[in-house]
């Protein structure tokens, strides 16, 4: 039998538990009389955006997930000084450096679609598209992938969509990811029916369906991340 190791680890999931048993012991200590609870949420709530923020940018999952998490963190710690320090900050006038900070997702993303992009000539057309990029904005494109090594999509649609077909494909190790960033747009991904799919995308006013048929124990996984911004993405076989 394998040796499964199992281990405690911070994600947004388990700060997510954490936080419900420190509910819990607050409720149960207004109850006897020794915490004001209620305004202990109002004041240290947004605490909470800035833990799941900064577990986002730790983990170091592409530049979508940078994006989500430094938002969660600008928004968490403004909110936290206009209600400890009553410091009054308007958010709404700082909205413009979201604008700054998707630029910035862009470039990232461009830097790293021209290091993952296979050289000019290749010979083997089958690993050709091992890792690559599609950026659409005001567009539609479509992008069907054969490569018997896939390992990596990068997709950024802005107002846009992206349709990728890797129902040909394969992946060189049993595991693939593609990273992706929508804003006003969509994504749509095709498997295998024998593909797996882990969706780990961070949501703001989005969506994400997940309606493949590949089961846990299959034989390829597909690792989905990223940031929806006021989009939607949807997986299907």
């Amino acid at each position: 039998m394998a040796d499964v190791r199992t281990g405690f680890r911070f994600t947004p999931q388990a700060v997510l538990g954490l936080l419900i048993v420190l509910l819990g012991l607050l409720l149960t200590a207004d109850n006897l009389g020794f915490a004001d609870t209620e305004y202990f949420i109002w004041r240290f709530w947004p605490a909470i955006l800035v833990a799941i923020g900064f577990l986002k940018v730790a983990k170091g999952r592409g530049s979508s997930g940078w994006l989500f998490g430094t938002i969660l963190m600008l928004v968490g710690t403004a909110l936290l000084v206009d209600r400890i320090f009553n410091l009054t900050i308007d958010i709404g006038d700082w909205w413009p450096m979201l604008i700054v900070l998707m630029g910035i997702v862009i470039v990232l993303r461009a830097f790293g679609g021209s290091r993952g992009s296979a050289q000019p000539g290749a010979a083997n057309p089958a690993t050709a598209e091992a890792t690559f990029s599609e950026f659409a904005m005001w567009a539609g494109k479509q992008r069907r992938v054969a490569s018997t090594t896939f390992r990596h999509a990068d997709l950024t649609a802005i107002m846009g969509g992206i349709e990728l077909d890797l129902r040909q494909a394969a992946t060189a190790n049993g595991e693939a990811v593609v990273d992706l960033f929508v804003m006003w747009g969509g994504v749509e991904i095709w498997v295998p029916p024998d593909w797996a799919v882990s969706n780990q995308v961070g949501l703001l006013m989005g969506g994400a369906e997940d309606k493949s048929s590949g089961t846990q124990d299959a034989r390829h996984r597909l690792i989905v991340r990223g940031f929806v911004l006021m989009g939607g993405i949807e997986i299907k076989t």
